[in-house]
């Protein structure tokens, strides 16, 4: 796969101009994005079966060239490169999910979540209960994430859910049990993402059938899997 180049941080007047109006365009873009069925009264958001997660520059370089995901999920970048990498994704016609904890430099509270706004991000993936309401006021999806361990830590995350109401939740790993899956999908109602551990056609078939939202996974082998 080819390597991106040509990336530089950019810190011209136009360029924070650009980051301005690009705040206040969140709102409406957020509703644009939520383009979905409607549950409950609540629209929700709608995906592919896979949802590329890229670590490195050719491995997006080879998402946005090569596959037909709707969505990225982008783990690699720091406070400089980030614009861009958005913005490449952006003129591609993706949408960008960014993992809170894997863009270096950026701080994981209210300022570095509105930076991320401004730099264009679509979705913020939090482990943070308390982010997802900055991640929201700042116009962007909130994907809660957490890793279901054992009962405490289901019980834990699904109190955190009914009261911060994020968009999408992601559950890590993606192996846990079907039957559980099922469970926190039937009490949230709302798109479940499993990540972590998804390697295989079967894996994320199955997934699928049980009503998962989408799969997010590093292996380039099943990124273009429709079902």
């Amino acid at each position: 796969m080819p390597e991106i180049s040509g990336w530089r941080p950019r810190y011209d007047a136009d360029f924070f101009m650009c980051t301005k109006v690009t705040a206040v365009l969140r709102e409406g873009n957020r509703m644009q994005i939520k383009n979905g069925v409607t549950v409950n009264g609540c629209q929700q958001l709608k995906f592919k079966a896979v949802i590329p997660s890229v670590h490195q520059r050719k491995e997006l370089l080879y998402a946005i060239e090569k596959t037909d995901a709707d969505w990225i999920m982008l783990k690699l970048g720091d406070i400089n490169t980030l614009p861009q990498l958005v913005g490449h994704i952006h003129r591609a016609g993706k949408k960008v999910m960014v993992h809170q904890d894997s863009i270096k430099g950026i701080a994981r509270d209210k300022m570095g979540i509105q930076y991320m706004a401004n730099c264009g991000v679509d979705c913020v993936i939090t482990m943070k209960s308390q982010c997802m309401k900055y991640i929201k006021e700042s116009g962007m999806m909130a994907a809660f994430g957490f890793f279901v361990i054992d009962s405490d830590a289901c019980r834990t995350g699904l109190i955190n859910i009914k009261e911060h109401q994020p968009d999408v939740v992601i559950l890590m790993p993606g192996t846990i049990p079907e039957q559980l899956v099922r469970e926190i999908k039937d009490e949230t109602g709302l798109p479940i993402i499993l990540g972590g551990l998804m390697t295989t056609s079967e894996q994320i078939s199955n997934a699928i059938k049980i009503g998962v939202a989408s799969v997010a996974t590093s292996h380039l082998e099943v990124w273009d899997q429709q079902a």
